[in-house]
């Protein structure tokens, strides 16, 4: 669906829903920033501040970035982007979240929530160019084994094959076994695109 977003889990803890979510919109453009300010701030769970550099967002539960590199921070970042190769360059910098920058209020809110809650997110609008493999495929080729299930869960928890292995308690080349199974049925050749195409299957627990 046109305009939709692609939601999976990853492993940040989601915050007390009563606390006002502090929320820093980090931008070198200062009229980006007052608009996005603007945008955000008539939400009443979120407490907005603004800067110019990202060394100032230490105590931030979600960063906004729009054209910084805020791969340095420390709290999580939700990149607006202008199109597929910024989402590809925010993702690579461990962005927790990309949406088009033209997003309209109530979606960049969900878009901010969605991060803050734990979930990493990818606008749809790009995510064909960032993941072509997963958005082309819908279909498994054959059904996932319990196992390549639970391996799936674990991925979009964000666990490593050796964090995965002590969960489930089997060996690191088991977990690789299952994964390489998880991949060949899902038609991707990535762990992320794997989330992502198992996410639109309805595969995962979010």
């Amino acid at each position: 669906m046109a305009g939709s977003q692609l939601l999976f889990a990853s492993r940040l803890l989601p915050r007390d829903a009563a606390d006002p979510l502090r929320v820093i919109v980090a931008s070198d453009n200062p009229l980006r920033r007052a608009a996005l300010v603007m945008r955000l701030a008539v939400f009443g769970d979120l407490a907005v501040n603004e800067v110019a550099y990202v060394d100032e967002t230490r105590n931030a539960d979600v960063l906004v970035a729009d054209t910084v590199d805020a791969s340095r921070s420390a709290a999580p970042v939700l990149y607006l982007v202008k199109d597929s190769n910024e989402a590809s360059q925010a993702i690579a910098r461990g962005a927790r979240g990309v949406m088009l920058r033209t997003a309209a209020p109530r979606r960049l809110h969900t878009g901010v929530r969605a991060v803050a809650d734990g979930f990493v997110i990818i606008d749809e609008e790009v995510a064909e160019g960032v993941m072509p493999h997963a958005c082309a495929r819908v279909e498994l080729i054959e059904p996932l084994t319990p196992r390549e299930q639970q391996v799936a869960q674990l991925l979009a928890g964000g666990l490593t094959n050796k964090e995965i292995a002590q969960r489930l308690g089997i060996t690191e080349h088991t977990v690789k076994f299952h994964l390489n199974g998880l991949l060949r049925k899902l038609g991707v050749s990535t762990r992320t695109e794997a989330v992502v195409q198992a996410a639109r299957l309805g595969l995962l627990i979010l």
